[in-house]
């Protein structure tokens, strides 16, 4: 069984207004897996697959560098890796359909022997 650790949780409205990204305000440290998962609390007027797009941003650099960038799906459970190590930052770009929606991050803890 995978042990995991909530780090993130938070309630977003995307149809208030138009967003354009999410900064999302934990700072991950060499975490090379984590388990994202998108949950919309309102209805879709269709069967969508995904959510938006997640860039992993490295913070060591000048300015904003894009590590890797992936596709969210909509799922209960969602395992993101991440092909670059060191410190960064998560930054989602949701699809104009997303409504109020929950987004959550955990880490898979890896206990060593």
């Amino acid at each position: 069984m995978i042990e995991t650790q909530l780090v993130f949780r938070n309630e977003y409205r995307f149809d208030l207004r138009k967003v354009n990204s999410v900064l999302i305000p934990c700072l991950f440290d060499d975490d090379a897996s984590l388990i994202i998962t998108v949950q919309p609390k309102s209805r879709l007027t269709k069967n969508y697959t995904s959510a938006g797009k997640l860039d992993q941003i490295l913070i060591d650099y000048p300015n904003k560098l894009v590590a890797s960038s992936q596709v969210i799906n909509l799922s209960k459970n969602y395992q993101v890796n991440f092909p670059q190590q060191g410190r960064f930052q998560l930054e989602f770009f949701p699809y104009q359909f997303l409504g109020k929606t929950l987004i959550s991050i955990s880490r898979i803890l890896d206990y060593e022997d």
